[in-house]
């Protein structure tokens, strides 16, 4: 992977070549989807449509396990000066691992300029701010609220080789979140086009816990997409056609595409930001345990059988067996709850070993109950009957 990001900044060096000239049909595209959301979940299938032209993009992609949608915008004030903004919003069910699922919305923006280095080669600067609101998932999981931003830099080159145009992309950026730690982020992306109306693009993207790799095809319209997240164990599959046209409401202009070439300030970064990156949910802490279900989680047990014992008098003490007791870790405290026995029962506060020391007449029934708390505050009782024989 490694060499082919060295391609593409090597790409970037090679000398110039003719930038093609011929503005890239206008288009608009259906296609089937099948998406896999959750490594642990069946994929769920539905519809994607997309209409495209240099300026804008619009995405509305729904299956049912998501509905999302996005927007990017492109306006150049000058020859060799544009700014790109975009803007999304997703509404996707989260499972969490006892397979109980609630829905979850994420708003996300981006803003970028570039700037023309050369005909065929434009360097851009762009950012992103994500705002997920988290909702709790069944009785003890949720997916918390997070923002997460994102910057980077991108060099995209165009260069010809005989009949052959062949876009070669290059970033580096940097993700900033707010429950881990900030992380670099590196990616490449390689778009082929044979002739005008067809297309072999790979790309791949680097971030410490999303590494994703995107492969395409596209021939007359027809197109098929595999994007693959190594890191989450999760894909999306699409397949389907791309109609251009020249008036949306008038059929007789519809046609199959002659030109699907892209601007070189159409690629690539801003776009994978707004359409695949914050399309899926950014989330550094994924779906996890409320507090209130770690502390039942780890809270103690304890147990007691009802207890038989003489008094002796008074002449001797008599231990008690100890609780029986699970999840009790070190620093934990025994005590006696409201203690009937008027002190004649007390207890090791380590151990929880109760010990009888007293004379009673006649023979008493006692109603115990032991409690035991663990450092963190979680703890739990047990109540047990306790026979004292008068036998002095």
């Amino acid at each position: 992977m490694k060499k082919l990001v060295m391609a593409g900044i090597v790409g970037l060096g090679l000398g110039y070549g003719a930038y093609a000239s011929d503005t890239k049909d206008t288009t608009f595209s259906v296609y089937g989807v099948g998406a896999k959301t959750d490594k642990n979940q069946n994929s769920s299938k539905g519809l994607g449509l997309n209409y495209d032209t240099e300026e804008l993009k619009v995405k509305i992609e729904t299956t049912s396990d998501y509905v999302k949608t996005g927007a990017v915008y492109k306006f150049t004030p000058m020859t060799n000066l544009y700014f790109k903004v975009g803007g999304n919003f997703i509404n996707q069910k989260m499972y969490a691992p006892d397979n109980t699922n609630a829905r979850v919305n994420q708003y996300s923006g981006a803003i970028a300029g570039g700037y023309m280095l050369q005909d065929d080669l434009y360097l851009e600067l762009g950012g992103s701010y994500t705002k997920l609101n988290g909702s709790k998932i069944g009785t003890s999981y949720e997916i918390v609220d997070e923002k997460t931003k994102q910057t980077y830099i991108e060099l995209a080159k165009r260069w010809e080789v005989s009949e052959i145009t062949i876009d070669t992309t290059a970033n580096f950026g940097r993700s900033y979140y707010e429950f881990k730690k900030d992380e670099n982020s590196y990616g490449a992306g390689l778009d082929i086009y044979p002739t005008n109306s067809s297309k072999i693009s790979y790309s791949y993207q680097n971030e410490k816990d999303n590494i994703a790799s995107v492969y395409g095809l596209e021939y007359k319209g027809f197109f098929v997409e595999y994007a693959d997240n190594i890191s989450s164990k999760t894909y999306t599959a699409k397949a389907g056609v791309k109609i251009a046209f020249e008036n949306l409401f008038d059929f007789s202009t519809y046609k199959m595409p002659t030109n699907i070439k892209p601007h070189l300030s159409e690629l690539h970064k801003f776009e994978n930001i707004t359409f695949s990156t914050n399309m899926n949910i950014q989330s550094s802490q994924g779906v996890k345990m409320t507090d209130e279900a770690i502390a039942e989680a780890n809270r103690p047990t304890i147990a007691m059988a009802t207890q038989t014992i003489d008094d002796n008098g008074g002449a001797f003490s008599t231990a008690l067996p100890a609780p029986t007791v699970t999840k009790v870790v070190s620093g934990a405290v025994y005590s006696i709850v409201g203690d009937p026995t008027g002190g004649k029962l007390t207890i090791n506060a380590n151990t929880g070993v109760a010990t009888w020391d007293g004379n009673i007449n006649p023979t008493q029934v006692y109603t115990i109950t032991i409690k035991v708390t663990n450092p963190d505050g979680g703890n739990s009782s047990v109540t047990f009957t306790l026979n004292v024989n008068d036998n002095a």
